[in-house]
């Protein structure tokens, strides 16, 4: 019997407009209500899904970043934290400066957290967000950037952030040409590859959605088969085969929905699994 949902936003819970999807929040709701655990595994900062997390009224952890870091959603303290290696962001930000890149460091917390070590002070969530410039080239830099602020220097970016995004055909090309091999202890991850929309984030090797809702489960006493991971995209691919019941929203990445189990809206998937728990939606 499933027990806890672990819910993608964007694409499966949210369309582009950071709207929920017809029917979602009321599924939600009444998932909550017969019982079911419901926790939030996304790309995005903790700042960034803070208001669906309310809006939701969620009470646990929050899985952002693709699990980089984890929150306590109602103190905002940190659970994990995995930024990349000193050295992967010395030699970005390097370049960044060297060639005035545009290049963002996303910072979820200045250091970092192993999950179950506590650390040596109460550490909040931080999510700031640093960029040496505006691509002129990325249609939607506002839109992806709503409290990013320029810094062409990344003085205040010095230690290595949580995450790093590089915007725009030319940087992206560059940072590409540039590390052929990767970077230390990193992977790149290359969001879209059409142009004037080219994004490349870069994570430290350990991260991963569905690592970080294994350890979730873990910590919780929930079974893979007690839990239904749903999403849209192939970032969301491991969380999907962790899962007992993997679920891909309709317009899914097409490996997402070879792997997946179901393929259905979530507000429809939801209403499914509480019908096989006996409840009603």
């Amino acid at each position: 019997m499933i027990k806890l949902l672990a819910l993608d936003l964007d694409g499966t819970l949210l369309d582009a407009e950071s709207r929920f999807f017809p029917g979602v929040h009321e599924a939600v709701m009444a998932a909550q209500a017969a019982g079911l655990e419901v926790v939030l595994v996304t790309g995005r900062s903790w700042r960034g899904a803070q208001p669906f997390y309310q809006a939701l009224s969620l009470k646990g952890r929050a899985i952002c970043y693709l699990g980089a870091l984890v929150v306590d959603g109602q103190t905002g303290a940190i659970i994990r934290h995995r930024p990349l290696v000193a050295e992967a962001w010395a030699q970005l930000r390097k370049l960044a400066l060297a060639e005035q890149l545009a290049v963002t460091a996303c910072v979820g917390a200045d250091a970092a957290v192993e999950e179950g070590v506590l650390p040596a002070r109460n550490l909040l969530a931080a999510d700031t967000a640093i960029a040496t410039r505006k691509a002129d080239d990325f249609t939607a830099w506002e839109a992806w950037n709503p409290y990013t602020e320029i810094a062409p220097d990344l003085a205040a970016a010095e230690g290595p952030p949580t995450m790093a995004a590089i915007y725009g055909d030319r940087a992206v090309q560059r940072v590409l040409a540039a590390f052929p091999g990767g970077l230390p202890e990193s992977q790149f991850d290359l969001t879209d590859k059409i142009r004037g929309e080219m994004v490349l984030h870069v994570w430290h090797t350990d991260v991963d959605k569905g690592r970080a809702l294994a350890a979730y489960c873990r910590y919780r006493g929930v079974l893979p088969a007690e839990v239904a991971a749903f999403g849209d995209a192939p970032m969301d691919l491991s969380m999907i085969k962790f899962a007992g019941l993997g679920v891909a929203v309709p317009d899914a990445h097409p490996a997402l929905r070879a792997a997946a189990d179901l393929v259905a809206g979530p507000a429809e998937a939801i209403r499914h699994i509480l019908q096989e728990r006996g409840e009603t939606a």
